[in-house]
Order: C-alpha cells, then structure tokens, then sequence
C-alpha cells in the first residue's frame, strides 16, 4: 500500500490494538487476554 505511493514498507511494528498496549512485551513473548477485549 506504502509502495504504490513510493515509500515501500520495510517494517512494520504494532505497538498497540484497541485497548490492548504491547509495551514491555519483549519479541517472541506472548501473553493471555480475554475474550473481552
């Protein structure tokens, strides 16, 4: 979507998904949410 403009994406980093943050998740670290969310 990015290339089509000229700017390819080369990584792309979530930080956050609705109310749920990623901070001090460390890579390849997972955790339990609930249904919830």
């Amino acid at each position: 979507m990015t290339a089509l403009i000229g700017f390819p994406t080369l990584r792309l980093i979530r930080y956050s998904m609705r109310a749920l943050q990623l901070n001090g998740l460390a890579p390849s670290e997972w955790l339990y949410i609930s249904s919830g969310i």
